[in-house]
């Protein structure tokens, strides 16, 4: 049985996992070489930490727990489907109202630290929101991580919750207007579904859940990559990202060369404090 050393490597957390876990993860490691790993992105309250519980067939996430706040911040969970293990990244992205309230400084160092803790990618994206318009958050998402931090390399697929009144629960996508919104953003898959548990119809949302999770899934392994689509840590993804995020939040300090020192000289220049360039130098080279 491999030491608790090689499976922290590959992001998994001892207390989280039995016998049986480190079995499949060792057979998975050994036949595929890497661990399923999916995105998970959704504004505070689109219901992300009931969906991965749902994923997870148990209760792995506490709402309290979820990602949220500020950019790039981000909780791992772990789930068992059909003999392997995913990880479960849970992000909020760029919130309502982050306009103004999200500095540069705190931007880069959770970009950082988004990338340092993902280098290894993702599989798959799993956006999360609930019926109703889109939001200007979603959008903004969408443009951060999809196009610009995966450059459109790794299959995104949309969850819309809050469906367990509709019959079918897929009647909001069947709309021609959602279909029209939703046409631009190139979605390799849309599952509608509910994700609610408990309350006084607990009871009765069970089989809806189960429909959902298993919508769910079979979409994930039908569209996901065979293996996580890494992230590179080198100049142009720092620059690309850094531009989409003054875009996405109204800031005019875009910048335009490829020199790293002149990145970091202006970096420097916004305020950005030392421990976080000496982390992107660290990443760079």
């Amino acid at each position: 049985m491999a030491n608790i050393p090689s499976l922290i490597m590959w992001g998994a957390k001892p207390a989280e996992f039995n016998t049986n876990n480190i079995n499949i993860l060792l057979k998975q490691l050994e036949t595929k070489g890497s661990v399923n790993r999916v995105l998970v992105i959704g504004q505070t309250g689109a219901g992300k930490s009931s969906l991965i519980n749902l994923l997870a067939g148990k209760k792995v996430a506490n709402v309290s727990d979820s990602a949220k706040g500020c950019t790039f911040e981000f909780n791992t969970y772990q789930a068992e489907h059909q003999g392997e293990i995913y990880e479960l990244i849970d992000t909020v992205g760029l919130n309502e109202g982050a306009n103004g309230t999200v500095t540069a400084k705190q931007a880069m160092k959770m970009l950082i630290k988004f990338i340092r803790g993902n280098k290894r990618g993702f599989n798959c994206v799993l956006f999360v929101m609930p019926k109703g318009r889109l939001t200007d958050s979603f959008e903004k998402n969408h443009m951060l991580f999809s196009k610009t931090l995966l450059n459109n390399q790794t299959p995104s697929i949309l969850f819309v919750g809050h469906c367990e009144a509709d019959e079918p629960m897929n009647s909001w996508i069947l709309n021609n207007e959602n279909k029209a919104a939703l046409q631009p953003y190139h979605f390799s898959d849309i599952v509608c579904g509910t994700a609610q548990d408990g309350g006084r119809f607990g009871q009765l949302l069970q089989p809806l859940r189960e429909e959902t999770n298993e919508n769910l899934w079979k979409s994930i392994c039908q569209h996901m990559l065979d293996n996580p689509r890494p992230l590179e840590p080198n100049m142009h993804l720092f620059k690309r990202v850094w531009n989409s995020l003054c875009d996405l939040l109204g800031i005019n300090w875009k910048f335009l060369t490829d020199q790293f020192s002149s990145f970091i000289q202006y970096l420097k220049s916004l305020g950005v404090d030392d421990e976080t360039l000496q982390q992107i130098n660290a990443e760079l080279h």
